[in-house]
């Protein structure tokens, strides 16, 4: 009996750090030490004539964040956005361009602002890969798995990417995300409302008052983005460029309104404001109806357990 339940065990533990190290082993993580990423993807077009326009979506109905850290003069960017293009396909998402700033030469997209955002979500771990806090090409999906440089960690770019695209956003929450934006002259007001997100695993069971309920980090963010900028200069001879990011702003708090100065579009009339959330979570606890909080159990402690299941030899009894 003890070693049926040893092999148990065993499986437990076994089985889902295989899944993981097989699923995660072509992307590293994008946030270094922690555990979080970017949810959102809810755009409001402002080249609309109306003065007042809003949007509004379920949390989990949103699409999947990618965003990618790029220059005009990087010939590599090309490949890396052609097998993106690949394997996105059909597939909704959200896409954020950022250009490089600081100490450019040629690329006119980029700004202080984009810079510090990229810098602030993923400089550590593009550091720790790479040697650097901005580096082109990167690629990051959902705000979580991060894809540096042309190599690929399966047979291709291309799998790697469809395997990050495919995992999806694993935040566990739900709720409503809401913007509004208001123009009155040169005034551009912009609110928002995130108040009603909520993290899923915090309920009630029939044995429990609350179940792994975590302590939870939200912040929003507001993202100016372009469709698409022309720009003949560009040494990797793309032309037009996509997706491009102007500018970002960190805005205050889960709901409220501010005036914000938009940024000028590069050309034409195709810029966007697009509300993000970065989202962190730590160590889930459980707590119980009376009040205590236990921790939940870990790889080591899986492996005291088993220990204690393995049988030992009896010590001879002297004579």
């Amino acid at each position: 009996m003890r070693t049926l339940a040893a092999l148990l065990m065993v499986g437990l533990i076994i089985l889902p750090i295989q899944a993981s190290a097989a699923s995660e082993s072509v992307w590293d993580d994008a946030r270094e030490g922690v555990q979080g990423g970017t949810i959102g993807g809810l755009s409001l077009s402002l080249s609309e004539s109306s003065t007042e326009y809003s949007a509004s979506m379920e949390v989990m109905e949103l699409s999947h964040v990618i965003e990618v850290y790029t220059a005009t003069w990087c010939t590599n960017c090309v490949t890396t956005e052609h097998a993106l293009d690949e394997a996105i396909g059909d597939t909704d998402v959200v896409r954020i361009h950022y250009h490089r700033h600081k100490f450019e030469a040629e690329d006119p997209f980029g700004s202080n602002g984009t810079e510090e955002r990229w810098e602030s979500s993923y400089g550590a771990a593009s550091t720790t890969i790479g040697g650097a806090p901005r580096l082109a090409p990167t690629t990051v999906f959902d705000g979580e798995r991060l894809h540096l440089g042309t190599s690929s960690k399966s047979d291709s770019l291309l799998n790697d990417y469809i395997a990050s695209l495919g995992i999806g956003s694993t935040h566990e929450f739900g709720g409503t995300m809401e913007l509004w934006v208001a123009t009155s002259g040169a005034t551009t007001e912009f609110s928002w409302d995130l108040s009603g997100m909520d993290h899923s695993s915090c309920g009630e069971t029939e044995w429990r008052s609350v179940v792994d309920c975590p302590t939870v980090g939200l912040t929003a963010w507001l993202l100016f983005v372009e469709d698409s900028a022309n720009f003949p200069e560009g040494s990797n001879e793309v032309g037009d460029y996509l997706h491009v990011l102007h500018d970002t702003v960190q805005l205050d708090g889960l709901s409220g309104s501010t005036a914000i100065d938009v940024p000028t579009a590069w050309d034409g009339n195709d810029l966007s404001a697009i509300l993000l959330v970065d989202w962190e979570v730590e160590a889930d606890i459980l707590v119980v109806d009376d009040g205590y909080v236990i921790p939940a159990p870990g790889v080591a402690t899986l492996l005291c357990m088993l220990a204690a299941l393995v049988p030992r030899r009896r010590s001879p009894i002297p004579l």
